[in-house]
């Protein structure tokens, strides 16, 4: 298999739709893999661009676990927690609020290079003297200021900006989908021209001039929430099974939960995230730790319209108690 078709195949099955994002990412992994990086070390510079809840911090922590296995090695920062009072230690301020960077393992000649993953979210929320400081970081291959010094070598640094639903309808041209049918690579170019033109009003041509690719996210559609909350649902049957535990979510519930997760879609993926959170997860947890699921038991989950909520049924009840009763919480996500 060509090494960039095993890259897009990881990172398509961590995510839902952004197939433009997946071959971007496919692209930058690739050139960094065999060597392809800048003369101050760093792997590659991006900008994801979309409207909230289309998944660029996701993106983000998909690639911090290609790359490295975990996405607890992705080093992240808010930039709304840069000091705007004290625009000229701006830099500074933003190092109080990264964690100690961990030294890079040893790694044997010849052996693939140790990447990292540096997200700046909100970025368009620091002040305008950060955008110099951090392509000033970029250029030098590390972040310095008196008394710490975080790497950039290695490097993969994403920029997330959100857009409202009005400016991603303009830079992105519809709700659904990310190309439209019959659309050529021109018409992609001007697009990608408009979402320059943007990112430079907010950021600055001399911070956009070091991105290596501006990501266009594409606002998810009915289509796309529903195929997460099947990867959310098989995630949580993965999870249960580790601990011996059966899982059986009914079709009414499974209609219950894409009905409270298809309200929103103005907020992406986080609308059926609380939902799942609310109404699955959290039940499941309270009752692991309650001791009345255990190995060698099955959960069956049901939703008897038109309550507002779902029964949690513990089958093989000799297994977790004597007195075994089928479990039910109302929840309001």
């Amino acid at each position: 298999m060509v090494f960039s078709n095993y890259v897009m195949q990881a990172l398509r099955e961590q995510t839902v739709a952004q197939d433009y994002a997946v071959a971007a990412l496919t692209r930058a992994i690739t050139l960094a893999m065999s060597g392809h990086r800048r003369s101050n070390g760093v792997a590659s510079v991006l900008l994801f661009i979309g409207p909230s809840g289309s998944g660029k911090t996701h993106m983000s922590q998909v690639l911090a676990r290609v790359l490295t296995g975990s996405e607890q090695t992705m080093t992240c920062l808010n930039c709304q927690q840069v000091d705007h009072s004290d625009p000229l230690g701006s830099f500074e301020a933003m190092l109080n609020h990264l964690p100690p960077q961990i030294p890079a393992p040893l790694i044997s000649p010849g052996a693939p290079p140790a990447f990292q993953v540096f997200v700046f979210e909100q970025i368009d929320k620091a002040p305008a003297s950060f955008f110099d400081d951090l392509a000033l970081a970029i250029d030098r291959g590390a972040i310095l200021t008196p008394g710490r010094l975080f790497s950039l070598n290695n490097a993969f640094v994403i920029l997330i900006s959100d857009l409202s639903k009005k400016k991603a309808d303009q830079l992105l041209g519809r709700t659904i989908g990310f190309f439209l049918d019959g659309e050529t690579v021109v018409e992609m170019s001007r697009r990608q021209a408009a979402a320059l033109e943007e990112v430079d009003q907010r950021l600055g041509q001399r911070l956009v001039s070091r991105v290596d690719e501006i990501v266009l996210f594409d606002r998810l559609n009915a289509h796309d929430i529903v195929a997460l909350t099947e990867k959310y649902l098989i995630e949580i049957e993965r999870y249960l099974a580790a601990f011996c535990i059966g899982f059986i979510l009914g079709p009414e519930a499974r209609t219950f939960l894409l009905t409270l997760g298809l309200e929103d879609l103005n907020h992406g993926a986080r609308q059926i995230t609380r939902v799942i959170r609310n109404y699955v997860e959290f039940p499941l947890a309270d009752l692991m730790l309650s001791r009345r699921l255990v190995p060698g038991t099955l959960v069956c989950v049901k939703h008897k319209p038109p309550g507002n909520f779902l029964n949690f049924e513990i089958m093989i009840p000799g297994l977790a108690s004597e007195t075994a009763t089928p479990y039910v919480r109302t929840m309001t996500a």
